[in-house]
């Protein structure tokens, strides 16, 4: 059984009312990382010009690197990057 298998993941999963662990912005779409199940990651994502979310992926977050199957890699570069920052402002890097 895999564990690590990434998700679907649901607007009414994610809480967009609160504040997300991190967010990117990557070719005209805005992403945002969410706590999602255990160690999983939700990803959303919305549209330069558009105000509501959508759900994309849930993923792995391992210390350094976000897994996510479904985004283009520089998508998942960025959001790791932004993501390591948020964690690293938090006292809680890798």
């Amino acid at each position: 059984m895999d564990t690590t298998q990434d998700r679907q993941v649901s607007a009414a999963s994610v809480n967009y009312d609160e504040s997300p662990i991190a967010e990117a912005h990557v070719e005209g779409v805005d992403y945002r990382l969410d706590t999602g199940h255990g160690s999983a990651v939700a990803v959303s994502m919305r549209r330069a010009g558009t105000w509501a979310w959508t759900p994309v992926v849930e993923g792995r977050w391992d210390g350094r690197r976000l897994r996510a199957k479904g985004l283009d890699h520089p998508v998942i570069l960025r959001l790791s990057e932004a993501l390591a920052e948020a964690m690293s402002a938090r006292g809680e890097g890798a």
